[in-house]
């Protein structure tokens, strides 16, 4: 077998290996007695499944949700006519949401969100604006749809919309386009975990990752 064979055979057994482990979270996380939050952005519809697994893997206490629940529905682009499917689909993932856990949800609506359409849906959840500080466990965390809109003077940053990742900052930012976040307050420890592959496609993203 040569060399090169030898390489594109490990890398691929790698890929699998990846693959199949890379919605796992550590073993810390799931022995932690600390609040446990969970932090989910611009979900498009074809992983709304993948979102159910990971709560009742993960079993948050909090879930923040920055904004755009139906994705796949640019709603600031096309306008009026995705509202009555924008409608159907976000009132099922919110009526899911708070049927499949017990955890605190929190939804920042983002620019494809109609925030009407959500507050007629929800029962128990909450709904802040863009640029709140929520306190949990003595921990400040700032909360937006836009990174640009988040608020100064918060230990932990929490934002989706884009891939923006680099802040003027010795505070934490976490986007949660690019990953689920987890949390554990009060230690700030915090755990990443990627989303399907799909997820870029179901964002109707240029170009995407399988991987």
């Amino acid at each position: 077998m040569t060399s090169v064979l030898k390489k594109v055979i490990n890398n691929f057994s790698s890929g699998i290996y990846d693959f199949k482990n890379r919605y796992k979270l550590p073993e810390e996380y799931h022995n932690s007695q600390e609040l446990k939050i969970m932090h989910i952005s611009d979900t498009p519809e074809s992983i709304y499944s993948h979102i159910y697994k990971m709560l009742s893997y993960s079993r948050p206490d909090v879930i923040i949700h920055t904004g755009d629940l139906v994705d796949n529905l640019k709603l600031e682009d096309a306008g009026k006519e995705l509202i009555p499917l924008y409608q159907k689909k976000s009132a099922e993932f919110i009526r899911n949401l708070e049927k499949l856990t017990n955890a605190r949800i929190i939804y920042v609506p983002g620019n494809h969100d109609d925030v009407n359409i959500i507050k007629a849906n929800i029962n128990r959840s909450e709904i802040m604006p863009e640029g709140s500080i929520i306190e949990l466990d003595g921990v400040k965390i700032g909360i937006a749809h836009y990174p640009e809109k988040l608020p100064l003077n918060s230990e932990i940053n929490l934002f989706g919309h884009n891939h923006q990742k680099e802040f003027a900052s010795d505070n934490k930012f976490l986007n949660g386009i690019s990953n689920i976040n987890y949390l554990l307050l009060p230690s700030k420890e915090d755990y990443k975990v990627k989303y399907p592959w799909i997820v870029d496609q179901g964002r109707q993203y240029k170009s995407f990752n399988m991987i």
